[in-house]
């Protein structure tokens, strides 16, 4: 794992992995930075203390599969991870220690990599319930309800991308204030960026960008949502500018 100062593009800390395996996801703990969780290829999550570079005692898990992704709910109670077999594991996270303790598990679709998995709070009279955005190579993407303390997951809607090998990601849109109803963007393995809504009943596609020539892996906004970047499997990046009305 690397630590970048990302004003000057400068590596400041290198923390190998524990059990000397790929390093395939982290996420900082959003409560106490210092901690952060890491993924591996040898099916192992490690809870990291940044200062020391070791592993917290009782900060580790074994899932079935890779490590393919992360996600904490804003609070950093609840640790969600995806793994290449298809499983969605819920951990309870213990702010004094670090300690793990799994909590739940999903199979969401049998062999089928879970590449990407995003938490949200909602902050809208359209879209109350603290919500689940993950992907998972079924040619769609999915919206999960969290109806407990434990991260129990179950299905809200899905909306229709192609995916099916590629690491595509999601994310929740930061902001909501601007529109009416509650959007998500992905990627997608037809070369196209989709933003849903995921309250409208019918027709939830609100926009579709194109320009990309490769399938499209990964999306992220600035924190205004004035500016969104996506890179695709090729190694371009595009950075769209959001359209004043």
């Amino acid at each position: 794992m690397r630590i970048w100062n990302a004003h000057q593009g400068r590596c400041i800390r290198h923390i190998p992995d524990p059990d000397a395996a790929q390093m395939l996801c982290c996420i900082f703990q959003p409560i106490n930075n210092n901690l952060t969780v890491v993924g591996n290829g040898k099916h192992n999550l490690h809870v990291m203390n940044i200062s020391t570079g070791k592993k917290v005692k009782g900060g580790s898990s074994k899932l079935t599969g890779r490590v393919l992704s992360l996600s904490f709910d804003s609070a950093g109670r609840i640790l969600w991870a995806g793994d290449d077999r298809g499983s969605i594991y819920s951990f309870l996270f213990d702010m004094a220690t670090g300690k793990l303790t799994k909590a739940k598990r999903l199979v969401v679709s049998e062999g089928s990599a879970i590449t990407s998995i995003s938490a949200r709070s909602w902050i809208s009279r359209e879209a109350r319930d603290p919500s689940l955005l993950v992907n998972a190579c079924i040619n769609k993407l999915l919206l999960y309800r969290v109806v407990d303390n434990e991260g129990t997951l179950q299905l809200k809607r899905t909306f229709p991308i192609q995916q099916t090998a590629h690491p595509v990601r999601s994310i929740f849109c930061p902001l909501m204030s601007f529109r009416q109803g509650a959007c998500v963007v992905t990627g997608s393995e037809d070369l196209c960026v989709y933003f849903f809504d995921v309250e409208r009943a019918t027709k939830a596609i609100v926009n579709k960008l194109q320009g990309h020539s490769a399938a499209v892996l990964g999306v992220s906004f600035n924190c205004d949502e004035s500016l969104l970047a996506s890179s695709d499997a090729k190694g371009m990046v595009i950075i769209w500018k959001r359209e004043q009305k």
